[in-house]
Formats: C-alpha cells, structure tokens, sequence
C-alpha cells in the first residue's frame, strides 16, 4: 500500500499509560451548540463532512500514540477478529494493522479529532456502527480502491479504519474495502469504546499530566497548527502572544475567525476563572475533565481544569456569518488537538 487516506494534515505523535475507566457507558452527551435559540446552531453536513456537533464527553478508547507502541492491544483484539480470518497484526507508523484472506487489509489510527473535511472526495456518507455516528470516505477517485470510516466516539480522537488491498492502491473494489472497514470498525468499537460496550485498552492515557503546563509556551500549547482545525489558518507568524489577567494568551486570527488560547498560572481550577459577562454559561465534561462552556452571540469560549487545579481554555470568536454556528464546535476542535498534545508533551 503505497499511500494512506489522510484525514488531517498534522500528525500528532502521542504516548499512552494506565487507565481506569471501565466498560459501562457514560452518560448520554448533548450537542455543544447553544440551548437558547437566540444564538445560531451548526448543523452538520448531511454527507458526513463536517465538525462533530456532540459534546466531547467520553474517554480515549485506544493509545494515541503512533508505531508499534500504540498498538500495544493487537493481541487482546485477536480472538474477536477471527470470524473475519484474521492472518496477521502489527503495529507501524500509519496505524495498527491486520491481513485478511483475499489479500485484504486494515489499518487503526486514533490519533486525531473527528474534524470536518474540505477536500473533495468521490465517496463521503454518514455512517452508523454500533449505535456510534461516522462517516465512510475515500480521497482519491477510481481506479484506486481503498476505504475508510471514521467514528465520533465523542473523544478527543476518533477512531478510523482504512482497508485496501495489501499489494496494490488498485486491488480489489471500493465496494469490497468500504464492507471490510466497516466491519473491522464494529469489532474494534465494541472492544474498546463504552458507548459501544467497551473497555478503552489500559494503556491508555487519558489526562495530560500534573506538570503538563510548567514553564509551558502558550503558543506551543494552543499551536497554529491547532486553530488549522476550525479554519484559522494564520501560520505559525501570525501567533501572537499576549498575557491576560490569570495567565498568558496566544492569539489566531483571520478574517473568517479568531481563536484565542489561554491557560491560567493559577491552580484555583474552573472556580478561578471569571466566565464572560453576559455568555450563556453550560458545565460538564471534557473527556474525563471538568469543563465549562461559555457562549454568546459571535463567541464560545471552552475552559477546561486539569488535574493540578490550573485550567486550559480556548475561546473562538466568529468575524464572518459562516462562522458563528460553529463557534462551540470550533473551540472543543481546537481543543481536542491541543490536549492531545499535552497528554504527550508534544507541545
């Protein structure tokens, strides 16, 4: 397989440890957009494409990380994939890998948020697997054949599989890779997902660490690469750093929108963040921890506290009309990416 379907451009290199959290679903999550309709809802796409516009409340099913190290739970999988014939696992640097007869593989990555796609794409549909929303997407046109379905599992990283022919881009049909994906993605849901009756694999971790922000650069922790996710393509010039009354801020804008990243000195946690005057204020979760949104008009600001009491936040104002449906589901994006990379020290 000389190319894989790429969902994103930025690459997240990401580690995994120990994790607690057990098989029973969590609480049904509701969508991050306003409950009052004075303020304009995003609704998604109907082919699939776009921002997830469910409140990221649930916990990382599989390590984040890439290479055989993420794929530390290949061989507890095995047995639930054999009705599909399962040769072969490994783990490589695209994602964990499985051979079937036929000449068919199959790939696991979950790396990266559930984020919207501008590309074009001969196949984009909504998907349902497991009782979980997806969509199952190809990028480039016959007569390649690969296949893929990503899933929002309502964490900071989806989960996607790709299949294909293990020999050539060629081999094989679409039609054939899309089925197989599919059903690799039922069994990996069900093992691993709570919503879908799962347990995440313990090596899974799941909060960035105690020291995560100590001595950290702002502007490394909400990166530009970060607010590329919701369309604030500013480049890595048009960071600006800044320092705000609870700590320092680093600011994205174009003229679509503006994100602006922010993490308190202080350990006093969501309580010692004054919410916006006037925002339309809704707690809850953020993966496994404490959050709170804060909405207005032109603006959602997402604040979440970490483990030692200090509070990352980013707050995405709209400056075009398009803008401000997504503005809740812009700032949990950006977000997610940026956790990710605290979970890992890759900031």
């Amino acid at each position: 397989m000389s190319r894989w379907p790429v969902l994103v451009a930025v690459a997240l290199l990401l580690t995994g440890c120990s994790s607690a959290i057990d098989g029973k679903a969590f609480r049904e999550g509701s969508a991050p957009g306003a409950s009052d309709t004075k303020f304009p809802r995003y609704t998604p796409p109907a082919d699939g494409s776009g921002f997830s516009d469910q409140v990221l409340d649930q916990p990382l099913a599989l390590p984040v990380k890439q290479g055989e190290e993420g794929c530390d739970w290949l061989e507890s999988i095995k047995p639930d994939l054999q009705p599909l014939g399962l040769v072969s696992t490994k783990g490589v640097l695209s994602g964990c890998q499985f051979v079937f007869p036929n000449n068919k593989g199959a790939q696991v990555h979950a790396y990266s948020p559930y984020s919207w796609i501008t590309q074009d794409s001969p196949v984009m549909e909504p998907v349902e697997i497991a009782g979980i929303k997806g969509r199952t997407y190809a990028f480039d046109p016959e007569p390649a054949t690969f296949c893929s379905v990503n899933m929002d599992v309502r964490a900071y990283a989806s989960i996607a599989v790709d299949a294909y022919d293990v020999d050539s881009d060629e081999g094989g049909t679409r039609a054939e890779h899309c089925e197989l994906a599919k059903k690799v993605a039922e069994v990996v849901l069900k093992k691993f997902v709570p919503l879908a009756g799962g347990k995440p694999a313990p090596s899974t971790v799941q909060e960035p660490p105690a020291e995560a922000l100590k001595n950290a650069d702002i502007c490394e922790v909400v990166k530009f690469t970060h607010a590329n996710y919701a369309g604030v393509n500013a480049g890595r010039e048009g960071a600006q750093k800044g320092e705000g009354p609870l700590g320092p801020t680093c600011t994205h804008e174009v003229a679509y929108a503006k994100a602006v990243g922010m993490y308190t000195n202080g350990t006093g946690g969501l309580e010692a963040v004054p919410p916006k005057a006037g925002a339309e204020v809704r707690n809850g979760q953020f993966g496994t921890l404490k959050a709170r949104f804060e909405q207005t008009a032109e603006s959602c600001a997402l604040s979440v506290q970490l483990s030692n009491g200090q509070v990352v936040q980013v707050d995405f104002i709209g400056k075009k009309k398009e803008a401000m449906p997504r503005t809740c589901v812009s700032a949990q994006l950006i977000l997610s990416v940026s956790m990710l990379a605290l979970i890992t020290g890759d900031s």
